[in-house]
């Protein structure tokens, strides 16, 4: 019994230095380059990308904070940039739902491909996945606000 706590206890210690490594310095970089010149290009071109999930520019900048570094971080920019930019109602659920299958891609990609995982399953697939659920979703939320509107419940925008 001592021999599998003291292999539990190696093993998650070795995981959670993994994951401090990886983490910590993103944070950083992050932090760093929010405020420069060149995340607002990257933010002009991730914005190009996003738009065929129903995004606008100004819904980029928290949906690629997210995407990147996850909702931990990602939450509190979206939340100040729906503030800052008055997104609507629309634009912050098609954040959501994307943001719910693919936030943190870049994080949780070096942590599993670090344990043995493979890229392609790790990035490639989930974003298409979340693609192609937000773009289901955002049809079907359309059509029930649509419906909802003709039955005479005015305040729904979606």
């Amino acid at each position: 019994m001592t021999e599998f706590l003291r292999t539990f206890a190696t093993g998650s210690f070795d995981l959670l230095l993994r994951v401090f490594l990886i983490v910590v310095p993103i944070m950083v970089v992050l932090e760093v380059f929010e405020g420069t010149r060149s995340f607002r290009v990257v933010v002009r071109g991730w914005a190009r990308v996003v738009r065929h999930v129903g995004l606008d520019e100004r819904s980029a900048a928290p949906t690629l904070i997210g995407f990147l570094f996850g909702l931990a971080y990602g939450g509190g920019v979206i939340v100040r940039d729906v503030r800052r930019h008055d997104l609507g109602r629309r634009q912050v659920f098609i954040m959501s739902v994307f943001l719910s299958m693919v936030h943190a891609i870049v994080e949780d990609s070096l942590i599993f491909i670090a344990l043995g995982a493979s890229i392609m399953w790790v990035v490639v697939y989930r974003v298409l996945w979340a693609a192609l659920v937000t773009l289901a979703l955002t049809a079907l939320a359309g059509v029930w606000v649509r419906r909802r509107r003709r039955k005479g419940s005015g305040d729904l925008e979606l």
